[in-house]
């Protein structure tokens, strides 16, 4: 189950602290003479290799111990006395946490080899000489058919700091019951996801169906989405033509023109009582709760949802729902574009291999992260946990295309956007999401949130920040 991402919230204090500790230092690997391991007819030569992540999602690492059991038998066909091993761990709080210990054990020379994280860490892991440039792997054999885009997900400053280990979408879900009531067929409804991809179903469209039902008294809600801060709002931003990012300058953008449409979109939401009056205070559950007890038409979500819903007994008499009655009773179409003839977005978030620049094991840690690229690895993880496979040969998994949600939402990539890998676009992201909160809860209008936005930012990110009007 993929766990909501939230904005690092570290201290700055905190952060520059750790940062300037690692200042000094280059993103170089240590130096290590690999050999050939213990004499020929000998016993091998352990390398033991540590890989971490955060979560319950245990396959991002131990796919890697399985990748390790092909590296091997390349090491002995090679002629090579060694072994490698791997241990895994998985730290069991936030991702903002994680990031934090990585970054102590660094200071420690503790650090595991390979961290998988977000994305957007890299920026910031890439600043403070945490870890390495991995452009070597983009241009291996086994990573020549990684689709194109999530190249983007681990570039900073020309860079590649990560491997994409999964994808995903945010799509947006709509109940078929709902649509039925309000006279749909099942074709219209089956064709709502085409519509969307062609321009011809818009954002505003979506909101007059909603009220429609809200009117009708056919949903409770007309519209519901993530109740805390998250990237799912700057897919909405992008929606709406935004620059968030400057990578040039490396710069955050402040695109206020974009924004205040941004603002004005959940504003309207609320104004029209489409959305719960507490959303923005609301507990992960109970949003959870609202969508599968088909409460409200449209819900903006991940496709790991199907696995949240799956995992925990979220339907009041049901309990816990499987991808079967979730494809019966929901569809997920892109989010509609602003404008009639528009492309729709959606927004990724993937989670990346990073590899710590003291390593003592470079080479091999590059090696054993060739080998995890494997089409069924990734099938093993995408199905178990509901994301998207990153390579082409892996999107031609039978097992992954035979499954009945996956399948149908691998086109998302290709709309796809991601998070700028900026150090600071967490304080952004914070300041917007609690702009956001004002206008839904009534407290501010579009214009005076906009306003006092631009005041927050400037305060925040000072230089850091290009403001385009």
């Amino acid at each position: 189950m993929k766990k909501p991402i939230t904005a690092v919230t570290m201290s700055a204090l905190l952060l520059t602290s750790i940062l300037s500790g690692c200042s000094n230092g280059e993103n170089t690997p240590a130096k290590a003479n690999e050999g050939t391991g213990a004499a020929a007819g000998g016993k091998p030569e352990v390398v033991t290799l540590s890989a971490h992540t955060t979560g319950i999602e245990l396959t991002r690492v131990d796919n890697l111990v399985k990748a390790a059991e092909k590296l091997n038998e390349a090491l002995k066909a090679e002629g090579k006395n060694m072994e490698v091993k791997v241990e895994t761990k998985s730290f069991d709080g936030s991702w903002d946490d994680s990031v934090k210990q990585f970054m102590l054990a660094s200071k420690s020379k503790k650090a595991p080899d390979i961290f998988a994280i977000g994305h957007e860490y890299v920026g910031m892991l890439s600043n403070g000489k945490y870890i390495l440039p991995l452009d070597d792997l983009k241009n291996s054999q086994a990573y020549s058919d990684l689709f194109p885009v999530l190249w983007d997900s681990v570039t900073y400053q020309g860079k590649i700091w990560g491997i994409p280990q999964d994808t995903e979408a945010r799509p947006v879900f709509y109940n078929k019951g709902i649509l039925k009531k309000l006279g749909w067929t099942d074709q219209q409804i089956n064709e709502l996801p085409e519509k969307v991809k062609t321009g011809e179903f818009t954002l505003d469209d979506m909101t007059k169906v909603a009220e429609e039902a809200k009117s009708k008294a056919l949903a409770q809600y007309g519209v519901v989405h993530r109740p805390t801060d998250g990237p799912d709002f700057q897919a909405m931003a992008y929606n709406f033509g935004a620059q968030l990012y400057d990578a040039d300058a490396n710069k955050i953008v402040f695109d206020k023109q974009a924004v205040q449409k941004q603002l004005q979109y959940y504003y309207d939401l609320a104004q029209k009582k489409l959305l719960p009056d507490n959303l923005t205070t609301m507990e992960f559950k109970n949003v959870h709760k609202i969508v599968v007890n088909e409460k409200t038409l449209f819900y903006y979500g991940g496709i790991w949802n199907v696995n949240n819903w799956a995992s925990d007994a979220y339907h009041d008499t049901i309990g816990k729902v499987d991808a079967k009655w979730v494809n019966e009773r929901f569809g997920m179409m892109l989010i509609p574009a602003a404008e009639k003839g528009g492309k729709p977005v959606t927004l990724s978030h993937p989670i990346v291999y990073t590899v710590s620049s003291g390593t003592k094991h470079p080479d091999l840690v590059n090696r054993l992260l060739e080998f995890v690229v494997d089409p069924k690895l990734q099938t093993k993880h995408n199905i178990k946990t509901f994301h998207l496979p990153i390579t082409k040969a892996a999107a031609e998994d039978p097992t992954y295309k035979a499954d009945a949600t996956l399948g149908g939402v691998a086109y998302m990539s290709e709309y796809t956007t991601f998070l700028p890998n900026h150090e600071s676009f967490n304080k952004y992201s914070g300041s917007i999401y609690k702009a956001i909160q004002a206008v839904e809860l009534g407290k501010q209008t579009p214009e005076s949130a906009l306003k006092d936005l631009e005041t927050q930012l400037k305060n925040d990110l000072g230089d850091g920040l290009i403001i385009k009007n």
